[in-house]
């Protein structure tokens, strides 16, 4: 990286030209840039912009303020007996492992019923491990937090613009028992297919629009979670890699993400300190000079400071507040449409 020690107001960084890349390495508020670069590329909310109330699970949330819907993998064993029978013309298909399967669940909020056929951007969550076997995880399940309720306080303050919300939750607990084992051949193709059919004649998926977030344990598999949905044939628009394992082996399919995918990764070292943090920069500053983003598409390394409770589920609601608006407005990136006519 050149000019590794000189840093900038992180409000003065500029996005990366073909040429240039440009790394966050201060907590959020300075950039580390290459000289030269340019073009405009989404600038975060400051760091300390995030709400420091209490997580949703420390006292009685609101009722949420839309329709959550629930749905089986296509692959899910058939119930019934007519189920059964019209399964068998697709008997030719090879079933798909339990491990691999998950059950879905999206939100829409009522700002995205308004209009069932205009396409929408679409937030997709994958949850870390889940050893309690807690089911719908950040998706109204568990404590530590819910992306439906951050995802539709943005839109209700009119930061981002009426999206969907969906998450898989692993049908198998051994598929998300281990961090990097968890999520195996994660197929984002499928779930957005899935996903699309449940919310037929409610709302319409934007796949111009996608947006991965893989936290913890969804974002450690090499082979799974959030490297996997980055080799989908959906082109993925952004992905927000969220406090992870931090190992080298998966920086490489990072930046090898397709030229229009803006990549952000997140970290805390409050409670999560022993990880490969430098050898997964330098892996992924190699690989990002290898493979180029297009002007204005990010590749940004950024280390934040939570200062809610509980730091590795605080970097949720902070990095989905700092960077949902910036990525989801109209010049998120120069040759990449962000916001449906």
């Amino acid at each position: 990286m050149t000019a590794a020690g000189r840093r900038a107001p992180r409000a003065t960084a500029r996005g990366p030209a073909p040429a240039t890349r440009a790394f966050a390495l201060a907590a959020g508020l300075a950039a580390v840039s290459s000289p030269g670069a340019v073009g405009a590329q989404p600038k975060p909310a400051p760091a300390a912009a995030a709400p420091q109330a209490s997580t949703p699970a420390a006292s009685a949330p609101a009722q949420l303020d839309g329709a959550t819907y629930d749905y089986e993998h296509p692959s899910a064993p058939a119930s019934g007996a007519a189920e059964q029978g019209a399964a068998r013309a697709e008997d030719a298909a090879p079933p798909v492992p339990p491990e691999r399967r998950w059950r879905g669940r999206a939100f829409v909020h009522r700002l995205a019923a308004a209009d069932p056929a205009r396409p929408l951007p679409i937030l997709v969550f994958l949850h870390g491990t889940n050893e309690a076997r807690i089911e719908h995880r950040w998706m109204g399940g568990g404590r530590e937090g819910d992306v439906r309720r951050i995802a539709a306080q943005l839109m209700e303050a009119g930061q981002i613009p009426p999206m969907l919300v969906a998450a898989p939750s692993a049908v198998l607990p051994a598929a998300v028992a281990v961090a990097r084992t968890s999520w195996p051949a994660f197929d984002l193709d499928v779930f957005l297919d899935a996903t699309a059919a449940r919310l037929r004649g409610v709302a319409t998926l934007d796949r111009a629009r996608v947006v991965v977030a893989g936290h913890s344990g969804g974002g450690c598999n090499k082979a799974g979670g959030i490297a996997a949905a980055l080799s989908a044939s959906t082109p993925v628009h952004a992905a927000l890699v969220i406090d992870t394992c931090m190992d080298a082996d998966i920086a490489l399919p990072l930046a090898r993400s397709r030229p229009t995918t803006h990549v952000v990764v997140s970290w805390q070292t409050m409670t999560w300190a022993k990880r490969p943090i430098a050898d997964f920069r330098r892996a992924f500053q190699r690989g990002v000079e290898a493979h180029p983003a297009a002007p204005g598409v990010l590749r940004e390394l950024e280390p934040l400071v939570p200062t809610d409770p509980m730091p590795h589920d605080a970097m949720v609601p902070l990095v989905l507040r700092r960077w949902l608006p910036p990525l989801l407005s109209p010049d998120a990136a120069p040759s990449v449409p962000c916001v449906s006519p």
